[in-house]
């Protein structure tokens, strides 16, 4: 899906389509050219910047409690409530 980056009253940035996207398309899938899946171990030890910019850009693997998935496109930018 193509997209671009604009203000967002959200969260001052999100990520738009660029196109009206048809139902049941898929918006996005795990690359691990890009994205990464890192252990909760790993991000409970980080502490200072790293530990906030994960806060801010990961969020838990939901097929996976032991790691967490922080997306390095523009994908982060995306709402990834419920």
């Amino acid at each position: 899906v193509d997209v671009y980056l604009d203000k967002s009253p959200i969260q001052g940035i999100g990520v738009f389509a660029k196109h009206r996207i048809a139902k049941g398309t898929l918006i996005w899938k795990l690359d691990p050219r890009f994205d990464r899946r890192i252990p909760v171990d790993t991000y409970e030890g980080e502490s200072g910047p790293v530990k906030s910019y994960l806060d801010r850009y990961s969020y838990p693997d939901r097929r996976d409690p032991n790691y967490i998935v922080f997306e390095a496109d523009d994908a982060r930018y995306m709402n990834h409530a419920d």
